[in-house]
């Protein structure tokens, strides 16, 4: 991973868990989120700043009986929907694509294997590594990880350690 993206990860990743505290406080005091801290959730998760985002679509919506803000937006570099629970901020649903062109202009790192386990620890607060299952399929690995009533679902690339394909489902 790149210094400047390394970066941003982690400077979004402090921010995504300052921004959780926040608002599960304010959904203890007022029952639920707002649009725009649902924006800003789902732009955490995700890992995008934005700046770089277009396309941005916010609908209110309903995701296997979970009142939701379906989001969805576009960037340089992949596009992205998530459904975030309106009650307390959750991520209940994620389906995140990375350009197959943009992963392979991103420089090699030094550990792939840990740089995407890194970051689906991120995603996932409270995950071990030890669950998360890796596989490899020619240049790329395809992992799983169920936790806390989801399941996520991935591709990363072997050689950058970068997730390109991301998918989250709520387990009833």
């Amino acid at each position: 991973m790149n210094t400047i993206m390394h970066r941003r990860v982690v400077l979004l990743s402090a921010f995504s868990a300052a921004l959780t505290a926040t608002v599960s406080g304010r959904v203890l005091a007022a029952g639920g989120i707002s649009r725009d801290e649902a924006v800003s959730l789902a732009l955490a998760y995700a890992g995008v700043a934005k700046w770089d985002i277009f396309n941005l679509k916010i609908d209110r919506d309903e995701e296997q009986g979970v009142p939701v803000y379906s989001i969805e937006f576009e960037t340089k570099f992949g596009d992205f929907d998530l459904c975030v629970a309106r009650s307390s901020g959750r991520i209940i649903d994620a389906d995140m694509k990375i350009d197959d062109e943009w992963v392979r202009r991103q420089p090699s790192a030094a550990n792939p294997e840990s740089e995407a386990r890194r970051e689906v620890l991120r995603r996932v607060p409270g995950a071990s590594s030890a669950d998360i299952r890796l596989r490899q399929e020619g240049r790329r690995w395809e992992g799983e990880l169920r936790y806390d009533g989801m399941k996520y679902e991935f591709e990363a690339d072997r050689r950058t350690g970068l997730i390109f394909d991301w998918t989250a489902e709520r387990r009833a």
